[in-house]
């Protein structure tokens, strides 16, 4: 690791975060392409950490640290998670093995604080392209290890399961049906006050034996069998009868749910009656469901699908804008409630002006009159760097993770839920704290 990867010893309450994490990944790829050692990347969620406050995440990564070599970093990576990136396990089964111990030690109590610990594993391989694709499988492996009843520790391997993987998935699907799926929602969150503008809803497949299996994994393989058109229908459903639920609850303030449509979806010709009667079933407005759709399907759309979609009181969505330079007469052509930055904008080490990206597409934004939101805040720098920037709404792993209908709802409840993400950030021995506050992790069901 570099020297500005420390761990956590000599720093108990400034944990590494998982900024911190991206770049001690980044130098384990380019220590394993020079040569080197591979690297494990190691999750641990312990259940209810988040909640007891900072010191006991300091205590236990403490702990964590004194198991491991001086310069393999450990942190927090937001909510009830600690991380570990390590080069004492350069193989499966020593990885397997780190995971288990570190797990058991989260899990004993020494202060009356009862906790529950999972850990997950990944290692950094030859062949990987980007970070995210580690941290990626590191996040699956985790979601894997928590479906297990033993609470064992589980890696997603390499070698030939791995490079299999794409054929059990593809296997898995031809056995599944729509109620296999489950919808995931992850708030919208107002710059302003902290408040809970909106909601997106993100399908999710949970496999007895592949763990969870990532949209990207297997939205392919729903488009190349003709199924998106059935799974998008299921999906809107589920979200009209959630955001109902929502409304009820929120002192008269609307709920809007943001649905990520395809471009099959909006060639089918029944698509736009098939959501009235969706929302008529469930008693829902329009105006309470938005589309979002990227810039090739919203340009799919045709006037009469447009004057059809007004009808019906149906907001759409730019979605990942910033990828590349839009065309603004196709922007103006179709009328948008939204604009979602791709997340890339938010990449703090992209170039020398980090912010230019972020500012100029919230500056587009406002020049069309539509708001936009920063998707992927991970850290308070990039939460700084998005309000510098003028945008106005934000969603991301500071905030929360996507999330169960019940367990989003306590969220709901509440007047503005990250509002304290917004003060100036707490003062520590006279230094101003750097490290992230936790994302909002929820285990539990609402009231109902």
């Amino acid at each position: 690791m570099t020297d500005s990867h420390r761990s956590v010893r000599g720093e108990p309450l400034g944990l590494p975060d998982r900024r911190a994490m991206r770049h001690a990944v980044e130098a384990a790829r380019e220590h394993l392409a020079a040569g080197g050692v591979a690297a494990a990347v190691l999750l641990v969620e312990v259940a209810g950490l988040a909640s007891a406050g900072e010191r006991p995440a300091a205590e236990l990564a403490s702990r964590l640290a004194a198991q491991l070599h001086a310069d393999d970093l450990v942190g927090c990576s937001g909510g009830d998670v600690l991380f570990v990136v390590t080069r004492d396990a350069p193989d499966e089964g020593a990885a397997h093995a780190l995971a288990a111990r570190l797990a058991e030690l989260c899990s004993c109590s020494d202060d009356g604080f009862p906790r529950l610990a999972t850990a997950g594993f990944t290692l950094v391989r030859d062949g990987d392209l980007t970070v995210a694709a580690v941290l990626a499988r590191a996040d699956a492996a985790l979601y894997a290890a928590k479906n297990k009843a033993s609470r064992d520790a589980r890696g997603v391997a390499p070698g030939p399961f791995e490079e299999r993987r794409d054929v059990r998935v593809e296997a898995a699907f031809e056995c599944s049906t729509v109620e296999d799926f489950d919808v995931y929602y992850q708030p919208i969150v107002d710059l302003r006050d902290g408040s809970i503008a909106a909601v997106e809803a993100i399908l999710r497949w949970e496999h007895p034996d592949l763990g969870t299996i990532a949209p990207s994994e297997f939205l392919g393989i729903v488009d190349r069998r003709g199924q998106m058109v059935t799974l998008g229908r299921w999906t809107i459903e589920k979200a009209c009868a959630q955001t109902i639920r929502w409304g009820a609850t929120r002192d008269g303030l609307p709920m809007r749910t943001c649905v990520n449509v395809g471009g099959a979806q909006i060639a089918d010709p029944s698509f736009v009656d098939e959501v009235v009667s969706a929302l008529d079933r469930h008693g829902a407005m329009g105006h309470q469901l938005a589309f979002e759709l990227t810039e090739e399907a919203l340009a799919g759309i045709t006037g009469e699908l447009q004057a059809t979609l007004a009808n019906a009181r149906l907001a759409l969505v730019l979605d990942h804008a910033g990828t590349h330079s839009p065309s603004r007469a196709g922007l103006e052509r179709v009328p948008l409630s939204m604009i979602k930055l791709d997340r890339s904008l938010l990449d703090e080490d992209r170039r020398d002006d980090p912010a230019s990206g972020l500012r100029a597409a919230a500056q587009l934004a406002r020049s069309l009159g539509v708001p936009c939101v920063a998707k992927g805040v991970e850290t308070r720098e990039q939460l700084r760097s998005a309000r510098d920037c003028g945008v106005p709404f934000a969603q991301g792993y500071l905030f929360t993770r996507p999330q169960s209908a019940a367990a989003i709802e306590e969220l709901v409840f509440r007047e503005r839920p990250f509002g304290s993400l917004l003060a100036p950030p707490p003062m520590l021995l006279g230094l101003e704290f750097d490290g992230d506050e936790p994302a909002i992790e929820l285990g539990a069901p609402a009231v109902p």
